[in-house]
């Protein structure tokens, strides 16, 4: 469901519960990658194990290694039944030659091998124009964290060729009800590793990282209202935010992740607030008649977007960070939820209505130019990788409320499949 309509059930249990206690692989470009982006070719053949390295470390190594670099935005891997046409050759500008002769920019080589207690991977990278290494570096870690490796070493890739990490060490969090009723969890990128992060036995909604990937602040009923909780997971600390006066919901940090802006109903009518993160006196933002919700952080610290209903019908709007210089951005539709900004604050992803269901749409936020993409179901709670390249988003399109992402090619690939699942918030930071 919607955020916005999280918050609306938030503000229906708080009335009945009172002050004492809410063809599914289309393609699905969202303008992150464009139809059509040149890549760089590199030919990845399995990196050479040496003897005495177990084979299983090894074998999930290259797999994890191999379904990363598939799904990197700059890279186009080249179709390794090609491969067994170039033959091995001591000179290295005639090997070279033979890999650009199958379509080849740059080869990635390289070994895997045990030593002691540890998993060592030597990895290179060349440009095979040049001949010079593009990359070239050694990894050492516990034989267990081979996917960690490759991982690590998928990102390193990506930043050679766009000054920025992949996304192969980033997590998710989500709103899951597999083990029970709504609560917060958290996995990997490509959605191994799930972990439940609270057992609270009542309603979650809503989480959102800090920039640092630390923290997760999210709403919770866990004192009757809806209150807001930070949580750090790795020190399994949970903490008290703000709890007063009805609904407070929503929350965005901002990029320097002092402060968070967040939908409260303090004064009575649902506006938009922002307090600093250490707590405090939640300063208001917005004063328009209607709900205002949903706020989300500009990269650049200078822009909030937020949800309203003050024209009638839930739209997005955009205000300076003090609440100042309010403009409406989205106009097509009648409905327009759920804001999320790309990296680089030229567009945002959003939730639209089209024929009945939820669809992702993106928004330019100078010409307020909106391109929805239509897919099978519901699609909504739209939220970018940190590097920009892929989307997270909840879809029923299996039946089932479950999270997505896209792959470079805007091609949805599912990630979660027991119970339902909903509300993904993605972070870069690996711990």
């Amino acid at each position: 469901m919607t955020r916005f309509w999280n918050l609306l059930i938030a503000n229906v249990l708080c009335l009945s519960l009172g002050p004492f206690v809410l063809h599914a692989q289309d393609e699905l470009y969202l303008e992150i990658t464009q139809p059509g982006l040149r890549r760089v070719a590199v030919a990845a053949p399995p990196l050479m194990v040496l003897p005495g390295t177990p084979a299983e470390s090894a074998r999930e190594f290259q797999q994890t290694l191999d379904n990363d670099l598939a799904a990197a935005a700059p890279i186009a891997i080249v179709d390794q039944r090609l491969y067994a046409l170039v033959e091995d050759d001591p000179r290295p500008e005639i090997l070279n030659q033979r890999w650009r002769a199958i379509g080849a920019q740059f080869l990635l080589s390289g070994t895997v091998v045990r030593a002691g207690g540890q998993l060592v991977v030597e990895a290179r990278l060349v440009d095979l124009v040049s001949g010079e290494f593009a990359f070239a570096k050694r990894y050492r870690a516990g034989i267990g964290a081979s996917p960690v490796v490759a991982h690590t070493l998928a990102n390193d890739i990506v930043q050679v060729f766009t000054g920025r990490p992949g996304p192969f060490l980033s997590r998710v969090g989500f709103i899951s009800d597999r083990a029970g009723g709504p609560e917060l969890w958290m996995m990997d990128w490509d959605g191994d590793n799930p972990k439940q992060l609270t057992k609270h036995g009542t309603i979650a909604l809503a989480p959102v990282w800090s920039p640092d990937g630390r923290k997760l602040v999210f709403t919770s009923f866990l004192r009757g209202a809806p209150a807001l909780f930070v949580l750090t997971p790795h020190e399994g600390y949970l903490r008290l935010l703000w709890d007063k006066n009805g609904v407070n919901s929503s929350a965005t940090f901002s990029p320097d992740g002092k402060r968070i802006a967040f939908a409260s109903s303090i004064d009575g009518n649902t506006d938009i607030y922002v307090l600093p993160i250490d707590g405090g006196t939640p300063r208001r933002l917005t004063t328009a008649r209607g709900i205002d919700t949903q706020p989300a952080w500009a990269p650049n610290g200078r822009q909030i977007a937020f949800t309203s209903t003050r024209s009638g019908t839930p739209q997005i709007y955009l205000m300076d960070a003090d609440g100042s210089n309010v403009r409406r951005l989205s106009f097509d539709g009648g409905f327009h939820d759920e804001a999320t900004w790309t990296h680089d604050g030229t567009r945002i992803a959003c939730t639209t209505k089209v024929g009945g269901r939820f669809q992702i749409a993106t928004i330019d936020t100078v010409t307020s130019r909106r391109t929805v993409i239509t897919a099978p179901g519901n699609n909504e709670s739209p939220c970018f990788s940190p590097d920009g390249s892929m989307i997270a988003f909840a879809s029923d399109r299996t039946g089932t409320s479950q999270i997505f992402i896209t792959d470079a090619d805007g091609v949805p690939h599912q990630l979660t499949s027991e119970g339902t699942n909903h509300s993904p918030t993605w972070t870069g930071a690996s711990k």
